[in-house]
């Protein structure tokens, strides 16, 4: 959850965070309560939103290939945060959207493999550019 780690910078400038997941109700509800996240958690089981988006479903080698291993659990480790229970799809990649009012989308990032994840910094300046003054 790198954006979370951030929460009051999206928060001070505009943006609201919201997760979408592909579990339950329940357990979008258990890993919200055990990460202490403080914004929704939806939950998409048929994996409609990440159609629409164009998230991709990974090859082997983008889940556990050697790059996806040595880049992926390198960060996992320095941040002590490590892949509990799969939910959904295994493969199912997802991304980050900052998405306005009305439903267009002001920036995309789509994974290329499990560990690919935009800087916060990136997503920030995205939403600070679209941003009412």
């Amino acid at each position: 959850m790198q954006l979370h780690r951030d929460r009051d910078k999206f928060a001070a400038a505009g943006a609201r965070l919201v997760v979408i997941g592909q579990g339950t109700p329940e357990q979008a509800a258990h890993f919200r309560e055990s990460l202490k996240l403080d914004f929704p958690i939806y939950v998409d089981q048929r994996r409609e939103v990440y159609e629409a988006a164009g998230a991709k479903i990974a090859t082997f080698d983008e889940l556990l290939g050697p790059k996806m291993v040595a880049r992926g659990g390198a960060v996992a480790a320095k941040l002590g945060v490590f892949q509990g229970k799969t939910v959904g799809h295994p493969a199912q990649l997802g991304g980050v959207l900052v998405v306005l009012p009305g439903d267009d989308i002001a920036y995309s990032h789509l994974s290329d493999d499990a560990s690919d994840n935009p800087p916060n910094s990136e997503v920030l300046a995205a939403v600070k550019a679209v941003a009412p003054s």
